[in-house]
C-alpha cells in the first residue's frame, strides 16, 4: 500500500521546468490579395457582322444587298435549332474586311432600304465584332501589365505593414480574348468602339502574395 501511494504521489508532483511540454497552433502563413488590372487597345482591321431579320426574308435579295454594302461571304440561316413559319427568324453574317466609319455607314442605309423594299421584313440586333490577327499576344500583354499592378499594389501594403513580399501562393484571371474569333466580348471592361474602331483587350488577376517580416526581423508572435 505504501509503494502505491508513493507511485500516486510521483504523478502529482509538478513537472520540472525542462520537461514541461507547451503546444502551439500557428495559423496560416500571412498573406496579401490584391486585384490588378491591365488593358491593351488595339485598332480593329476586320469586322464580324451579324443581324437578326424577322419575316419571310428574300434570302438572294439579302445577301446581294449585304454584297453590295461589302460585306465578304454572306450568308442566311435559322436562329438557334428549330424553325417556325409563323415567326420565321434568320440570321445574316458575314466579314467586313478593311472596316471603316464609311463601311459601316453603308451597311446601316443598305438594311434600312432592304427594309423599305420589304413590307413586312424586320432587322434588329444588327452586332459587329473584331476579327484579331494575333489577340493572344495582345493578351499577354494585358495580362504582364495587370500582374505588375498586382505587385505593385502589393508591395505598398506590405511596405505599410511592415512586411516584405515572398512570392505567389495563387491567382485567378478572368477577362481576356473572346473565346473565339469574331465573338463579342464577354469579360469586364472590354469592348468595341465603333467610333475610333479600336478593341480594348482586358485582364483582370486576383493575386495573393505570400508575406514575411521586412530586413529579415523576427516575426513576433501574435
Amino acid at each position: 500500500m505504501r509503494k502505491l501511494l508513493g507511485v500516486v504521489a510521483l504523478f502529482l508532483l509538478p513537472l520540472a521546468a525542462d520537461a514541461q511540454t507547451v503546444t502551439r497552433t500557428l495559423g496560416p502563413e500571412p498573406g496579401i490579395t490584391v486585384q490588378g488590372r491591365g488593358s491593351v487597345k488595339v485598332p480593329v482591321k476586320a469586322l464580324a457582322f451579324s443581324a437578326m431579320a424577322r419575316g419571310n426574308v428574300d434570302e438572294a435579295g439579302a445577301l446581294a444587298a449585304l454584297r453590295a454594302a461589302g460585306v465578304v461571304d454572306p450568308s442566311m440561316g435559322p436562329l438557334g435549332t428549330t424553325f417556325s413559319a409563323a415567326n420565321a427568324m434568320s440570321v445574316l453574317r458575314g466579314t467586313i474586311p478593311a472596316a471603316s466609319e464609311a463601311k459601316l455607314e453603308k451597311i446601316g442605309l443598305a438594311a434600312a432600304d432592304y427594309v423599305k423594299q420589304h413590307p413586312g421584313i424586320v432587322i434588329e440586333n444588327i452586332s459587329f465584332a473584331p476579327r484579331f490577327d494575333d489577340c493572344p499576344a495582345t493578351e499577354e500583354a494585358a495580362r504582364t501589365a495587370a500582374f505588375a499592378e498586382a505587385r505593385r499594389r502589393a508591395q505598398a501594403i506590405a511596405a505599410l505593414a511592415g512586411l516584405a513580399i515572398e512570392g505567389v501562393t495563387a491567382v485567378s484571371e478572368n477577362g481576356g480574348c473572346p473565346a473565339s474569333d469574331g465573338q463579342p466580348f464577354a469579360g469586364p471592361g472590354q469592348g468595341l468602339d465603333l467610333g475610333t474602331l479600336t478593341a480594348t483587350i482586358g485582364v483582370n488577376e486576383s493575386v495573393t502574395f505570400a508575406a514575411g517580416p521586412a530586413n529579415g526581423a523576427r516575426r513576433q508572435p501574435l
